[in-house]
């Protein structure tokens, strides 16, 4: 078994055994059910040639006698029995009842065992992470990678996190977050995990190297994902630029503008934040994509009037408007960033889907 298995991990082309060799042979019948399932058809054979060769009866009542008494139902003899048949049947009958035993305690401990369980987990989570789509997938579940699927999740937002740690998948699954346990470099990982129907890849792995080689594989099976990397090192930027990222987030680097921000601009920040709360009201800042078939479409701010404050307005192919007056038009694909309550927001963002 252990030579076998060795050979079979080692690079090369593996030399197959013959289907009925005795290593297949021990590995078929190494497994509980398999092997009840062996005995079960070796003594229903034995018990058949048994009753042709004491009774000399036909196959197919010998197979049925054979049935009837393994199975203890309780029919009549097919025919009557000689001396050496009965006592050929009783030894069938206590057969029957180890085996029936034997088959109920390991069906029981199959579907009730861990691996069961957790292949039956497995197997859903495929059938989640193929429907899932227009998704960000996650690479590394460390700080910041934590703290990313938090914020998505509080907004509804589809991802599936990679981790090859796994207590880190352990963490992420109590979360409810779909998760794929592997190297996220790896090409079947990122095909398990929807690569060609994301929407976006975040590399937030700890080292910039591992960063590197995500990044790489991800942009040769997806060139049009978005992708955001983490950096700890200003001098690995460039190469994470080089390798295809579209944006680069040094960590250290913002938690050092942010808490100079807070210590000379407190109140600027506070308002910033993307929450603000004034009594029984949330405004939250939001981006919303103008769509084709959008009664938005085409018209003005002044046309349009919306409730909401539109704070910049970007055009396909264009610069971005920070400053929007009454006569921007809102063009089909155009990028609005507004600032509202909850059911204004909710109400602008049916409109600008249409």
């Amino acid at each position: 078994m252990k030579r076998i298995f060795q050979r079979q991990s080692m690079p090369g082309p593996i030399h197959r055994e013959p289907l009925l060799s005795r290593g297949l042979m021990s590995r078929l019948l190494s497994h509980p059910l398999l092997y009840g399932s062996f005995i079960l058809f070796s003594v229903l054979a034995i018990g058949t040639v048994g009753y042709m060769f004491i009774e000399d009866w036909p196959m197919l009542d010998a197979l049925f006698m054979t049935i009837i008494t393994m199975s203890t139902i309780g029919y009549g003899e097919v025919h009557a029995l000689s001396f050496w048949g009965r006592v050929f049947t009783i030894g069938l009958i206590v057969v029957g009842v180890i085996i029936a035993s034997y088959g109920i305690t390991t069906t029981v401990e199959l579907f009730t065992s861990q691996g069961f369980l957790e292949q039956i987990r497995y197997r859903r989570r495929l059938r989640e992470l193929e429907k899932i789509n227009h998704h960000s997938i996650i690479c590394g579940f460390g700080r910041l990678g934590r703290s990313l699927a938090k914020e998505l999740q509080a907004r509804g937002y589809p991802m599936i996190v990679i981790d090859i740690d796994p207590e880190a998948i352990d963490r992420c699954r109590q979360m409810g977050i779909l998760t794929i346990h592997g190297n996220a470099a790896d090409e079947s990982v990122l095909h398990e995990a929807g690569i060609n129907r994301a929407k976006s890849l975040v590399a937030a792995a700890n080292s910039d190297a591992e960063n590197v080689f995500i990044v790489l594989t991800a942009k040769s099976l997806n060139p049009d994902l978005q992708i955001i990397s983490r950096c700890n090192s200003e001098p690995s930027i460039p190469k994470l630029e080089k390798a295809g990222v579209d944006m680069v987030i040094s960590p250290h680097a913002i938690a050092g503008r942010r808490v100079a921000q807070l210590l000379t601009r407190p109140n600027v920040m506070s308002f910033l934040d993307g929450i603000l709360e004034f009594g029984d009201q949330q405004m939250r800042l939001e981006e919303f994509i103008i769509g084709e078939k959008s009664p938005l479409a085409g018209l003005t701010l002044r046309e349009a009037r919306l409730k909401v404050a539109v704070l910049a307005v970007t055009h396909p192919e264009q610069t971005l408007l920070t400053h929007p007056n009454a006569d921007t038009k809102l063009l089909p694909g155009a990028a609005m960033i507004v600032m509202g309550v909850e059911q204004e927001l909710n109400q602008l963002a049916e409109m600008v889907k249409g």
